[in-house]
């Protein structure tokens, strides 16, 4: 440590003749020289690290934001025909982000969501979406190892802290009979429950497609998929409390990706950006995958083409698809069973 001397009297320096000179140590000359050199050395080369770091970060920043913006898809821009379903509360021209790490939805948007909770509280681990007056769709693996009377719906949610909408009691649910819920790639994955009492009037139901082939949607179809699912794909991470929404395209089952992800493409299908990190996650499963039917260029309305199954563990689409269970081939079970719900 550097210690400031005491001041003393200052003594007259000794006088020196002006042609006197105090002789320099070569040794010294040598020794510091090539130090000196080595450090100035050394400070540049840091310096330059320091700014091409800085520049590339700069470039691979901008680089990425653009090629995002540019690659996201708009949100389909309808105006909604006079339906008792699929009917959006707003119809949103802005183009929206993603669900992990991505923008809120606009409140009470999709009429026909809901949130899976346990009883008596708000904090959702699965989405579904209401298909009739006392009935919705879900993942059919958000129910294992739970029963009817552990479980609440909520209704008219947005964000989950400040929650004042609906609550609904369940009676029962049906599960699909070839569901197989010990399998990593749930098959069938698809339930329909029956609630106690009927959905207040204003509570618009989905529509569900009216085709069950696999080649509906096509690919590069414009989807939309929403839900309180994690924004950050991390085990301790919480469930958004905020409804977020996500635009993908849907993805050609035969692709490589889509074809190594899932088990027949007749009941499921994949959708996701092929090089952005965006993606549905834990908590989101049971949300409709929805597509816009046009009835012309203008007028169309949303149908529910597919449910949330499961995806990769980085919610991450660029590695692989989401896969969703594919809800026109399931058209003939579910029909069989709402007229004596």
């Amino acid at each position: 440590m550097y210690y400031e001397q005491p001041y003393t009297a200052s003594q007259p320096p000794p006088q020196s003749s002006p042609l006197s000179f105090r002789p320099t140590n070569p040794t010294n000359l040598k020794t510091r020289s090539p130090l000196r050199y080595l450090l100035f050395c050394a400070g540049g080369l840091c310096g330059l690290i320091i700014i091409a770091t800085l520049i590339t970060l700069f470039i691979v920043y901008f680089a990425r934001y653009r090629y995002t913006n540019s690659s996201l898809l708009s949100y389909p821009d309808f105006a909604c025909s006079q339906r008792p379903c699929g009917c959006p509360n707003y119809n949103k021209k802005t183009f929206i982000t993603k669900i992990v790490g991505g923008k809120e939805a606009l409140p009470y948007t999709y009429p026909w969501l809901i949130a899976l909770v346990d009883r008596y509280t708000t904090d959702p681990f699965c989405t579904g979406f209401i298909i009739s007056s006392n009935a919705i769709l879900t993942a059919a693996h958000c129910l294992n190892g739970r029963n009817p009377n552990q479980i609440q719906i909520l209704a008219k949610a947005h964000d989950l802290r400040q929650f004042n909408g609906e609550r609904y009691d369940i009676d029962r649910w049906f599960t699909h009979p070839e569901y197989q819920h010990n399998t990593s790639m749930h098959i069938n994955d698809i339930a329909l429950v029956k609630i106690k009492n009927l959905f207040a009037s204003d509570l618009q139901p989905c529509c569900l497609p009216t085709l069950q082939s696999s080649m509906y949607p096509r690919a590069q179809t414009t989807a939309v998929v929403s839900g309180w699912g994690k924004l950050i794909p991390t085990p301790n991470s919480r469930h958004s409390p905020i409804l977020q929404d996500v635009v993908m395209p849907i993805v050609d089952e035969k692709s490589i990706k889509c074809y190594q992800s899932i088990v027949d493409i007749n009941r499921q299908l994949c959708a996701g950006y092929n090089k952005l990190r965006i993606d549905t996650c834990s908590g989101d499963s049971g949300s409709p995958l929805l597509v816009v039917e046009y009835n012309n260029q203008k007028q169309g309305h949303f149908v529910a083409t597919g449910i949330v199954s499961y995806g990769n563990s980085q919610c991450d689409t660029s590695i692989s698809p989401g896969v969703y269970t594919r809800v026109g081939f399931y058209l003939p079970w579910i029909n069989s069973i709402l007229p004596y719900l």
